[in-house]
């Protein structure tokens, strides 16, 4: 039994020493760190070198807003954005001058509408002017005495003719005439019928004493009448300029027939602007040459908007010429430049007798 507890004394013992002897050593023989544990802590440390704060914070901001910056002024961003804008000005100009074009052009349309519209009031005023109105008064005084004659009023169609010559312009024997079977007519009795074949030849030779008055009048040459007045009409171009720049600024014209009043008109205009002066003379038919009148950019006035081409485009310049057509024959209109940045372009040139 003692021998028994013995042994077992001795392995416990044993058993402890075994347990022991290991830890005692592995304790005292610690000189080197595991790898791993060196990398786990190189990495700790340089987690902790970046991590954030608020001064950091401000730097990295600071280069975020300088990089971006330099970014915008870089050479090829700056030469790709400057030919995105030359391309970009040449579309716009592209655009404006074609919707530019299609402005005017409505514009022009609209001006034409309204010049369409007052053509026609125009022409219609111009069949009521003062000249018109004369012409019927006259036509109408012609179908009264026409009238008073077949209704044997001798007396009445006498006074109705002269006032017809008088708006005629005649100052005739027959108006004489007309008064004296005006002051014979109430002698007659005025119910009988017997005068009527006697009256008869009176009214035509009133007639005839008009005619006769017309036939002094065109002996050397014929009279217009203010019913039909006559126009003569060059619309060939002309250029009255300095030097050789000039062409066809002679008019002539082959005067016939011509009454007691004459206008002379002409429509002119520079190339583009009214620039120019100048004087118009009248050649007659014996030679004489006569300033009649001038131009001037206050006369030179044009009427369309878009400039002038032609005689319609700008407002024609007029003078009095009835004291120097009194004769038929040939007459020419001389256009003389005198100053002006611009030599005048003539389109029209006429003159009209009545």
């Amino acid at each position: 039994m003692g021998d028994t507890m013995s042994k077992k004394f001795f392995f416990l013992c044993s058993f402890l020493f075994c347990l022991t002897a290991p830890l005692q050593a592995n304790v005292l023989t610690i000189d080197r760190e595991p790898a791993e544990l060196t990398a786990m802590r190189s990495a700790y440390e340089q987690q902790m070198k970046d991590v954030a704060t608020p001064e950091k914070m401000a730097e990295l901001k600071s280069e975020y807003e300088s990089s971006k910056k330099e970014s915008l002024q870089a050479p090829v961003l700056t030469k790709q954005i400057a030919s995105l804008e030359n391309a970009r000005d040449l579309e716009i100009r592209k655009i404006e001058q074609r919707y530019n074009a299609r402005i005017n052009a409505l514009r022009k349309e609209a001006l034409a509408k309204v010049e369409r519209k007052y053509q026609t009031l125009f022409d219609s005023y111009k069949n009521k002017n003062a000249r018109q109105i004369k012409n019927q008064y006259i036509m109408d005084l012609k179908t009264l005495e026409d009238k008073l004659i077949r209704q044997n009023n001798l007396a009445g169609a006498l006074v109705v003719q002269t006032e017809r010559n008088k708006m005629m312009g005649l100052s005739s024997p027959g108006t004489g005439a007309a008064k004296t079977a005006e002051k014979k007519a109430p002698a007659r009795p005025a119910a009988a019928v017997a005068p009527a074949p006697k009256a008869s030849p009176a009214a035509p030779k009133a007639r005839s004493a008009g005619k006769a008055k017309t036939e002094k009048v065109t002996a050397p040459t014929r009279q217009a009448s203010a019913a039909k007045p006559l126009i003569y009409a060059n619309d060939s171009k002309g250029i009255a300029g300095s030097g050789n720049n000039v062409k066809n600024n002679v008019y002539s014209f082959a005067i016939e027939q011509f009454g007691e009043h004459a206008w002379l008109s002409f429509n002119g205009y520079g190339r583009e602007t009214n620039n120019s002066y100048g004087e118009v003379y009248l050649v007659t038919p014996s030679g004489q040459r006569h300033q009649v009148t001038s131009w001037s950019p206050d006369q030179l006035q044009a009427t369309n908007f878009y400039g002038v081409n032609g005689a319609d485009d700008v407002r024609p310049i007029k003078t009095d010429i009835s004291s120097l057509v009194n004769s038929k024959g040939a007459y020419k209109v001389e256009f003389l430049y005198r100053d002006g940045n611009e030599p005048l372009n003539i389109y029209h040139v006429e003159i009209k007798t009545w």
